[in-house]
């Protein structure tokens, strides 16, 4: 690990967050089912961006949140995405840039817009997020600069990139060099929803190239289609490394078929739960790549997964250096 330029390269969707508080009442109007995620057209993006009262704007996608977080704590990082050349794309670069995770956009010439993820969250800080992917379904394997990969420890891969078929093109091209390069290969399931869609695609990819796997646990159940003892039991005969976060309940972290359980942080009061397995992640990477112990890479993923949800948005407000 030592001899890499950056310790991970993070492959997602470049997304927009454009976040708002909403009440159960205009959710229910607008046919939204509370928690969910779910893919919506540009007209339907219009509609709910029309319906926002002083919304909060800033770049996001789950990998680019882990790596921002990664950052935070210290690490060193570069994320590989696509974005659309219009104003939000040019925000979602300058954003990530200015956090310290390296991001350079390819020149293509797309129609597309940007991708924006519009997260409305509810008064109990359950989020149910409307993803309009535009520019991001261009992801493909020209998108991808092979030396990212090469001169980083680990590869991340964001479970969303597989509603995209040319995207899951490009991500198996990212595993077959990590692969041929001696890197470690992280994946996270991301949404219930998307194992769902992706379940065959998900199981192939684990049992061929993944290292370190990320899943709360609705995502494991789905994928295994079974509970959750029978889930795990599965999920560490097969990956080496892991965590299935659970909530208030904590998380089970595992490494070589001995798994542990990691008691939670308590938080008085939860804001938004927006982005907080995206902030376990990082807290549990930067834990793994720095030689901490599963146990401690599983606690410091609750550190920071604790510390998001007090405030809006799936950014850190604080150096995450802070909490360690």
């Amino acid at each position: 690990m030592v001899n890499s330029k950056f310790e991970i390269c993070f492959i997602g969707n470049a997304i927009v967050d454009i976040i708002s508080e909403i009440s159960f009442d205009t959710l229910n109007k607008l046919k939204i089912k509370k928690g969910s995620m779910q893919l919506v057209n540009e007209q339907l993006c219009n509609t709910l961006l029309k319906s926002l009262k002083n919304p909060s704007i800033i770049s996001g996608g789950s990998a680019a949140n882990t790596a921002v977080g990664f950052q935070s704590f210290g690490g060193k990082c570069t994320f590989i995405g696509q974005v659309g050349k219009d104003r939000f794309g040019k925000l979602f670069s300058k954003d990530l840039n200015n956090s310290g995770v390296f991001f350079q956009e390819k020149d293509f010439q797309l129609s597309e817009k940007t991708s924006m993820s519009i997260v409305l969250v509810t008064p109990d800080a359950e989020r149910s997020m409307n993803t309009y992917l535009g520019a991001s379904n261009k992801l493909n394997t020209n998108s991808i600069n092979d030396e990212f990969i090469i001169n980083s420890s680990i590869i991340y891969i964001e479970g969303y990139l597989f509603d995209q078929f040319k995207a899951k093109e490009a991500i198996y091209h990212c595993c077959s060099l990590a692969k041929a390069n001696n890197k470690k290969i992280a994946l996270s399931l991301s949404d219930l929803f998307c194992v769902d869609r992706n379940r065959g695609d998900f199981l192939n990819l684990i049992d061929k190239y993944i290292d370190i796997i990320f899943a709360n646990e609705d995502e494991i159940k789905s994928l295994f289609q079974t509970d959750l003892v029978k889930s795990i039991n599965k999920i560490i005969n097969t990956v080496n490394f892991g965590a299935i976060t659970l909530g208030s309940r904590g998380s089970i972290v595992f490494e070589k078929k001995v798994e542990y359980n990691i008691n939670p942080i308590r938080v008085l009061k939860i804001i938004d739960t927006t982005g907080a397995g995206d902030l376990y992640a990082s807290g549990f990477l930067f834990g793994f790549i720095n030689n901490y112990s599963i146990e401690e890479c599983g606690y410091l993923g609750n550190q920071a997964a604790s510390e998001i949800i007090k405030y809006l948005g799936a950014r850190p407000q604080i150096s995450l250096k802070s909490i360690l």
